[in-house]
């Protein structure tokens, strides 16, 4: 037999037994062929990193953020268990909140230190409205075995309004589902092999989660407007958007009902703006900034508001709907003030700030659900 040949014969023999040993990999641990298929879902499945927010906030350092075998995050036993699921943007992802520090967890440990310990699991997507929430109850949860959650929580309000606002198409978090790539998607959710190689890459490449969560909010003069910002305007201006962002709630509270839950609706603020007492007070911008609510450029020196008026418009529609559907309604933007501390950019909390959310929904719902 020619040398050729000979390294012929043991490439291939070598290639059947990698590809068997494959193959064996994946049945035992992938779902390709058995298991949960999650088809082209776009949700983190199986994933741990590691995220270096030294710099960002108060206390800040390595943190840690994972997402289980069902693209969950908290602590839980059974999918049947879970007491309250909490569903929004990447508000409530919190990708740079170590675990055991979202407002999520310090929930669950509120009701735990009163001798009311409650499942609490979070199932927050970055950037998704509530088209994309709604897309989870079709795509996501079903695939989810024995899923029943007691009470969802949806803290919605700052992606509707920022999609509306900015006027761009929708993207895969909101379809849920991968359009472009859709073998790497299907590996991505059903290998064994793959997800190994994705969770590698993500601890290697964990500097991305710092790219979305970016602008820095600290150190700014913060000033009474000469005008305060007129909400009632606002809301006959938006008023068929609004009407849309109201059917898409009340849509919402229905498919929460499906998986035999009580909905509770909250709502939100932004890092933009201040709050003292019914005084709203706007932010003096440092530089030239551009401002993707308003879609243009914002001169150094100009008091700048962001959305409030918008978002308030949001919150008054989402509470309104929400006790003509009969949900339980906490409006977070009326009542709870932050500080400038409270917010690590324009948008996303500090662990502080993620307390003070989890006391202020604990306060109003400890005498609500049991």
């Amino acid at each position: 037999m020619s040398s050729t040949k000979k390294w012929a014969r043991v490439l291939t023999v070598n290639l059947a037994l990698l590809l068997a040993g494959c193959l064996v990999i994946e049945l035992i641990f992938g779902s390709i062929f058995f298991g949960t298929n999650y088809g082209l879902l776009v949700v983190d499945r199986n994933v741990s990193r590691e995220s270096d927010t030294t710099g960002r906030y108060a206390g800040g350092g390595v943190i840690e953020f994972h997402r289980d075998e069902h693209g969950l995050r908290g602590r839980y036993d059974d999918p049947a268990n879970i007491d309250i699921l909490t569903v929004g943007g990447s508000t409530t992802n919190e990708i740079l909140i170590d675990e055991g520090k979202t407002w999520s967890d310090r929930l669950a440990k509120a009701f735990a230190e009163v001798g009311r310990p409650m499942v609490e699991v979070n199932a927050g997507v970055d950037g998704q409205s509530t088209v994309g929430h709604l897309k989870v109850f079709e795509l996501w949860f079903p695939r989810i075995p024995d899923f029943h959650p007691r009470y969802v929580l949806a803290y919605i309000g700052i992606n509707d309004l920022s999609h509306f606002m900015t006027n761009l198409p929708p993207n895969k978090w909101e379809l849920m589902t991968e359009q472009n790539k859709t073998l790497k998607q299907f590996l991505a959710n059903n290998s064994a092999i793959y997800g190994l190689y994705r969770t590698i890459k993500g601890m290697i490449r964990a500097q991305d989660a710092m790219l979305v969560h970016s602008t820095r909010n600290e150190g700014f003069e913060w000033r009474e407007p000469a005008l305060q910002p007129d909400v009632a305007a606002e809301e006959r201006r938006l008023a068929p958007y609004l009407d849309a962002y109201a059917k898409r709630i009340r849509l919402l509270m229905r498919r929460i009902r499906g998986l035999d839950a009580q909905p509770i609706i909250v709502t939100q603020h932004t890092g933009h703006y201040r709050l003292a007492g019914e005084r709203v007070l706007g932010r003096v911008l440092k530089a030239d900034w551009r401002d993707p609510w308003a879609g243009k450029v914002k001169k150094a020196g100009t008091l700048d508001l962001g959305p409030y008026a918008a978002l308030m418009a949001h919150n008054r529609r989402a509470m309104l709907t929400c006790r003509e559907e009969g949900g339980i309604c906490i409006d977070v933007s009326h009542d709870l003030v932050f500080e400038p501390d409270d917010f690590y950019d324009l948008v996303h909390t500090t662990p502080k700030g993620s307390e003070k959310v989890a006391r202020f929904l604990f306060e109003h719902l400890k005498a609500t659900i049991h």
